[in-house]
C-alpha cells in the first residue's frame, strides 16, 4: 500500500541526466530482477541504492523512483497490444492563455490547434490504437481500469498524479509507465516528448507471456451456464427435478469459485482443452450451488439473489435431496475430466478434503448457534477458513492441479485461498454491520466474538442475552462503544499485508498479476 504522503518530485533539468538516470534504473533492474507489482517500499529501497552507487543527490529520490518503477513494469508494458492500452495525459500541458478545447466528462477535446504538444501525443498514440485521455486526476483512468477495458497505462503528469496512478496499479497490478513534467506547477507544464514518444512505440512480441484478461474470463466462463450447455452437460431432462437443478444452475451469482478454477487452469496448462476447462468449472458450480441450498436450510434463509430459496419454495426434502444431487454431479464432472488418472485423483481428492473441512466448519457454526455460544475471535476465524477458505481452495487448486501445477505452487496457492477466505468473511461481517437490519450478525460473526472479548465479562451476560433475543439494535450500540467496526478493518488489513506476501511467492507471473487484480478489486476500501 502508498503512502499517503505526497512526494516532492525533482526532475532533473538536463535532459542528459534524466537519460542517465532512466538507463542506470532499466541496467539495474535487469542486474537485480524484481517481479512486478512492485511496492512503494521496495521501490525507496532499489531508489535508495541507485542513488548511493552513482551519488546523485538525495533530492532525485523520487524521479529514480518512477524509473525503477518503470523498469520493473517495461517488458511486461511492452507485450500488450497498443489496442489494450491507455496514454493519460493532464490537462496543465494545454496552453492556458490559447486553448479553447471544450471539456466533457471524459477530459479534454483538444481541437489540435498547435499551441501545445498534446495534439502531438494524442496523434502519435491514436495512430498505434491507444486510447487517450487528457484529464485531470485519475478518475477516469480508475474506471476504465476496473472496466478491464486496458491492460496498460501510460501515465503523464505530476509526483501526486503519478501517485496516485501508482495506487491504482498497486491495488489493481496494472502494468503502468510513469512519465514525470518536467516542470512543476498546475498551468503550461513541459513534458519530455522524447520520453513519451518511445514509451508509446515500446513493443515486442513475447509468445511467452500471456497475461489474462479477467474481464474476457468472466464472459467465457459466462458462456459455459446457458441452458444448452447445462442440459448437455449434466445430462438433464425435462422431469421436475431436473427443471430445478437447471434453474439453481442458471441462477445469478459472481460465479468467481469456477473463475477461479479457468484462471488457474488456463495460467498453469501449456495445452489449454476447451472441454476440460467446462468440465473443471461447471463442476466447482456444482459443488458451490449445493453448499448454499444446503447452507439455506441450515440457516433457515428464505430469500437468495432476490428469490425465495429452494427449500422455502419446495420443502426441505426437495432442497436436500437437490443438493445431494449437485454434489454427485460434481463429482461425477470430475471423474470425466481426460487427464492423468493420478492428476484426476489428486483434484476429487483436494475437492473431498474440501468437502470435509467446510462440513466441519458449518457443523461447528450450527452447535455454536443452537448452544448460543459466543466463540473467540480464533474459533471464528478457523469458521471462516474452513468455509470460505476451503471453498476458495477447492476452486483454485482443482485449476492449477489440472493444469499440471507442481506441489510447491499449490501449497502456496493453498495459504493465499484460506488466507482469502477469512478476509473475505471479516469484510462480509463488516457489510452486515453497516445495514442495521442484517440478519448477518446472528452468532457467530467475529464481529460479536471481538465485541465479547474486548468488552470483558462485565458486559458478557448483556452481549449473551442480546445474540440470543437477536436484538440487532442494542448489538449495534455495543459494537459502536467498543470501535469494533474499526478493529475489524484493522485484521482485514493485516491479512491483506500477508496475501500480498504469500502472492509475492507465486511463481507464475499472469496468476500472481490476475490474483493480484481479484484481490485489488475485492478489497479496494481496505488498501
Amino acid at each position: 500500500m502508498m503512502s499517503e504522503k505526497i512526494i516532492s518530485l525533482v526532475v532533473p533539468a538536463e535532459n542528459s541526466l534524466r537519460e542517465e538516470i532512466r538507463r542506470s534504473a532499466d541496467e539495474f533492474l535487469r542486474t537485480n530482477p524484481t517481479e512486478p507489482p512492485v511496492s512503494f517500499n521496495r521501490l525507496s529501497e532499489l531508489a535508495g541504492r541507485l542513488l548511493s552507487e552513482n551519488k546523485w543527490d538525495d533530492e532525485l529520490k523520487a524521479f529514480t523512483m518512477v524509473c525503477c518503477g518503470n523498469a520493473v513494469w517495461r517488458p511486461i508494458v511492452e507485450t500488450i497490444p497498443y489496442q489494450r492500452r491507455m496514454l493519460l495525459l493532464p490537462h496543465c500541458l494545454k496552453n492556458s492563455r490559447k486553448c479553447t478545447a471544450p471539456e466533457d466528462e471524459f477530459g479534454l477535446l483538444c481541437r489540435e490547434c498547435g499551441n501545445c504538444n498534446i495534439p502531438e501525443f494524442t496523434q502519435e498514440a491514436e495512430r498505434l490504437g491507444y486510447i487517450t485521455i487528457v484529464a485531470e486526476g485519475t478518475t477516469i483512468a480508475s474506471q476504465l481500469i476496473e472496466s478491464g477495458r486496458v491492460d496498460a497505462i501510460i501515465g503523464v503528469g505530476c509526483m501526486e498524479t503519478l501517485q496516485k496512478i501508482f495506487r491504482e496499479v498497486s491495488n489493481y497490478a496494472v502494468p503502468a509507465i510513469g512519465v514525470p513534467l518536467i516542470s512543476s506547477g498546475c498551468t503550461d507544464t513541459i513534458a519530455d516528448k522524447q520520453w513519451i514518444m518511445e514509451e508509446l512505440g515500446n513493443y515486442r512480441n513475447n509468445g511467452n507471456l500471456h497475461l489474462v484478461n479477467l474481464n474476457d474470463l468472466r464472459s467465457k466462463i459466462e458462456s459455459l451456464f446457458t441452458e444448452n450447455e447445462i442440459i448437455r452437460l449434466l445430462n438433464l431432462s425435462q422431469n421436475p427435478a431436473d427443471a430445478i437443478i437447471l434453474e439453481l444452475m442458471l441462477a445469478g451469482g459472481k460465479r468467481i469459485r469456477p473463475l477461479l478454477t479457468a484462471l488457474a487452469y488456463q495460467t498453469y496448462s501449456n495445452n489449454n482443452d476447451p472441454e476440460l476447462l467446462k468440465l473443471l468449472a461447471v463442476s466447482i458450480e456444482c459443488f458451490h450451488k449445493a453448499s448454499l441450498v444446503h447452507d439455506d436450510i441450515e440457516d433457515g434463509d428464505e430469500f437468495r439473489y432476490g428469490k425465495q430459496t429452494l427449500h422455502a419454495r419446495h420443502g426441505i426434502p426437495v432442497a436436500v435431496n437437490t443438493g445431494d444431487l449437485l454434489i454427485g454431479e460434481g463429482y461425477r464432472l470430475l471423474s470425466e475430466c481426460k487427464i492423468d488418472y493420478r492428476i484426476k485423483s489428486d483434484c476429487i481428492k483436494t475437492a473431498a478434503e474440501g468437502h470435509r473441512a467446510m462440513s466441519a466448519g458449518q457443523g461447528y457454526e450450527l452447535m455454536a448457534r443452537k448452544s448460543n455460544i459466543i466463540p473467540s475471535v480464533t474459533e471464528v476465524l478457523k469458521i471462516f477458513e474452513n468455509k470460505t477458505g476451503q471453498a476458495f481452495k477447492v476452486s483454485l487448486l482443482t485449476g492449477a492441479i489440472a493444469g499440471g501445477a507442481d506441489s510447491g505452487s499449490t501449497e502456496i496457492l493453498s495459504r493465499f485461498s484460506l488466507m482469502t477466505g477469512i478476509a473475505y468473511q471479516l469484510k462480509d461481517d463488516l457489510e452486515d454491520l453497516s445495514d442495521k437490519n442484517s440478519a448477518g450478525l446472528r452468532n457467530p460473526s467475529v464481529l460479536i466474538s471481538m465485541l465479547a472479548e474486548k468488552a470483558g465479562p462485565e458486559e458478557n451476560d448483556s452481549i449473551v442475552n442480546a445474540v440470543r433475543n437477536n436484538s440487532n439494535d442494542e448489538i449495534h450500540v455495543m459494537l459502536e462503544k467498543y470501535g469494533i467496526g474499526s478493529d475489524a478493518e484493522d485484521m482485514i488489513r493485516e491479512f491483506l499485508g500477508n496475501i500480498n506476501a504469500c502472492l509475492s511467492e507465486v511463481k507464475n507471473l499472469p496468476l500472481k498479476l490476475a490474483l493480484h487484480e481479484i484481490i485489488g478489486k475485492t478489497f479496494s476500501k481496505y488498501l
